[in-house]
């Protein structure tokens, strides 16, 4: 086997701690952010009608936090984090198309007082105008890009194996634009199924011939995307004055075209129709998923992944989870892990009580109603022998194993392969 070859069995998946060395914020971190503005009334966006109801919010958040690690025991803490706060905006603005909630219902006397004092000095709805803010105003501050010299070992990969022809798949759950600007600024402008700045999705051979290193598809959009009212999306440096009607009224009606919060994530619309069909089909022709800083909290993805590793059976797929602290201290601890001369620190796999702690820490996620509509039908058994722990950030993984044309990911491909092998009935 060649690197070549060991790529091509891969998949790689982006969380929001893949950007965490580029200075963007993680969604818990940008929740103590608005707090923060909340508290200090620092350059506040908001209102104090916005801020009286974004307290009572963050209140809500913090009691059903507290629930929610009484719910395992408080073996581990589940903290909150923006897209919760997303997530609950949007229950709270929709909730007469629902049964009541437990905070809609039984605190609806706050929610309609702020409301009616909101309306009498705004022609937009309280939950619509900071769900607004949050999305359009804040949320590009915080994932502003400071730098992207963690991604410099990917250079010296490509420029080693330029004869190669090698191409990164790369899913992405963030709408940042650290991978964009890290590779345009190397000449090397991943594909992102836009061409001449309208979507054209991934199954367009001549335009992805262009762009033979990476590509990149944004599962939950980005924040130079756009959406008009016909349904066109594309990308915004390729938008003009032009995009008014005859009368001169604006055309578009997404700006940007991200999907923010938890729940029910895709849509029967471009882009993430075709995004997710993506998304599943390559999950269906690769083994090796690595899956960077992702704190699996959206079991729409997890359902996804879980279902591959099941139904991959004599190939002996693999989720390979990236992450500093994912499930760490608690409930794994110190001594669950291991340090490898060449792969770094990983959970031991002969180490049946950590395997399990981690099996049981992403089905706990799974059973939990509160970041699925119908949880119910959420994939709650994981199988612990796909799974696979590499304790380390971003920029130590890229490190580790793409420096030396990437020696130390070849192996490491070697080595599953050789186990899979060995798990042959015959």
């Amino acid at each position: 086997m060649d690197i070549k070859q060991a790529i091509d069995k891969s998949l790689f998946i982006f969380g929001a701690g893949a950007s965490y060395d580029a200075g963007c914020k993680m969604s818990g971190d940008m929740l103590k952010a608005l707090t923060e503005i909340i508290c200090l009334n620092q350059e506040d966006p908001f209102t104090e009608i916005e801020r009286e109801t974004i307290k009572f919010l963050l209140t809500c958040l913090n009691y059903h936090s507290e629930w929610k690690t009484w719910e395992v025991n408080r073996e581990y803490s589940l903290q909150p984090n923006i897209e919760e706060l997303a997530l609950l905006i949007r229950r709270i603005k929709n909730r007469d198309n629902f049964l009541p909630y437990p905070v809609t219902g039984n605190w609806a006397d706050k929610l309609l007082r702020l409301e009616a004092q909101f309306k009498e000095q705004n022609k937009f709805g309280l939950y619509h105008k900071i769900e607004d803010t949050i999305k359009n105003k804040l949320i590009p501050q915080w994932l502003e890009v400071k730098q992207t010299d963690f991604l410099k070992p990917l250079d010296d990969f490509f420029q080693r194996n330029t004869d190669k022809r090698i191409t990164f798949d790369i899913f992405s759950m963030n709408y940042d634009k650290v991978i964009e600007q890290h590779f345009s600024e190397q000449k090397a402008k991943p594909y992102r199924g836009f061409y001449s700045g309208e979507w054209r999705g991934f199954n367009v051979s001549d335009s992805i011939d262009e762009f033979n290193i990476i590509n990149l598809y944004k599962l939950h959009g980005s924040l130079d995307w756009t959406r008009l009212i016909d349904g066109t999306v594309l990308e915004k440096s390729d938008i003009d004055e032009y995009y008014e009607d005859i009368e001169g009224e604006n055309r578009i009606e997404h700006d940007p075209v991200i999907i923010f919060g938890h729940g029910t994530k895709f849509f029967s619309v471009e882009p993430f129709f075709s995004l997710i069909q993506n998304f599943s089909n390559k999950l269906k022709e690769r083994n090796y998923f690595f899956i960077i800083g992702y704190s699996f909290f959206d079991p729409y993805i997890n359902n996804l992944l879980i279902q591959a590793v099941k139904d991959g059976g004599y190939k002996n797929k693999k989720i390979i989870i990236v992450n500093p602290s994912f499930a760490f201290n608690p409930p794994l601890k110190v001594d669950h892990f291991i340090d490898h001369d060449l792969y770094g620190c990983h959970l031991n796999e002969n180490n049946s009580e950590a395997k399990k702690i981690l099996t049981n820490y992403i089905e706990d996620i799974q059973r939990n109603a509160f970041y699925s509509e119908l949880p119910e039908f959420n994939i709650k058994q994981v199988p612990s022998e796909a799974l696979y722990y590499l304790r380390m950030g971003t920029k130590e993984f890229f490190n580790r194993f793409f420096n030396n044309s990437g020696e130390a990911f070849l192996k490491l491909i070697e080595d599953f392969e050789s186990q899979g092998e060995k798990s042959l009935p015959f």
